[in-house]
């Protein structure tokens, strides 16, 4: 008969996850509040209406990421320990059947998933915010091009009227100054050739359903705190997981069952 497996108890090894669970567990909770700092004193660039609308939507989707992730967290920790919790045995040196050897596949492949997946969050995280800023900038350019259409399509309807109207044969001279019909308008809208105060005005006017690239952006916008969030909320599960399995860090490293000797 084959040397059952049992536990191992090493001796006492100094464990730091109480503290690595508290500071994680704060950076998931400050994640997931940061959309409202970094919306509220515009540190990325949004229109207004639609920092309101993500000021609102991006923490809200940021909690109830977190919510899920917790939710599942009994999932999460039998995929991320199974090599610990179920070790498999030493594959045969003379019979290696398909589906073992797919088994072993599949749990290696998604123990290397799990490792570097809060870097890839993270790396999707830097991405989203990057990609943002470009589309943002697309977005401002598309709304300021439309604006200039219209500015001169208003500007040649004028221009036609102004030729079309005849003016009266006997006018005395006018005690004021003629005034345009657009003098109020031009007030309060820029000139187009003003490029920096047409992306002002497009920022600062444009609507929720008139704003290029809405979805766009909001989808980046939003992404870009949800990876941060599962990036850091994975490392926290993992720590929380392992201290509610009484995993030490040398029994994390080398595995909890070892070979019993002389049986």
């Amino acid at each position: 008969m084959g040397n059952p497996a049992v536990p191992f108890r090493s001796r006492t090894l100094p464990s730091y996850s109480a503290a690595a669970r508290k500071a994680l567990t704060f950076s998931a909770v400050a994640v997931t509040l940061l959309p409202i700092p970094v919306t509220y004193f515009k540190i990325l660039p949004a229109y207004p209406l639609h920092a309101r609308f993500l000021l609102i939507y991006a923490p809200f989707v940021c909690l109830l990421t977190l919510s899920y992730l917790f939710y599942v967290r009994d999932s999460l920790a039998r995929a991320m320990f199974a090599d610990v919790l179920d070790p498999q045995a030493p594959p045969d040196s003379y019979y290696h059947p398909m589906g073992e050897r797919l088994g072993r596949w599949f749990r290696r492949l998604k123990a290397i998933t799990l490792g570097i997946l809060p870097v890839l969050m993270v790396i999707t995280s830097m991405y989203c915010v990057s990609r943002y800023l470009a589309v943002f900038n697309l977005s401002v350019a598309s709304a300021a091009e439309a604006y200039v259409e219209r500015a001169d399509t208003v500007e040649v309807r004028l221009t036609q009227g102004q030729q079309r109207a005849k003016p009266p044969r006997n006018a005395g001279r006018s005690s004021s100054a003629p005034t345009r019909p657009d003098t109020a308008a031009a007030d309060t809208l820029p000139k187009p050739s003003d490029s920096t105060a047409v992306r002002e005005y497009v920022i600062r006017a444009s609507r929720l359903d008139s704003t290029p690239r809405v979805v766009e952006l909001t989808a980046l916008y939003i992404g870009a705190f949800v990876a941060m969030l599962v990036a850091v909320t994975l490392m926290a599960l993992k720590e929380y997981a392992k201290e509610a399995m009484g995993l030490s860090e040398h029994e994390l490293m080398f595995g909890r069952y070892l070979q019993s000797e002389g049986q």
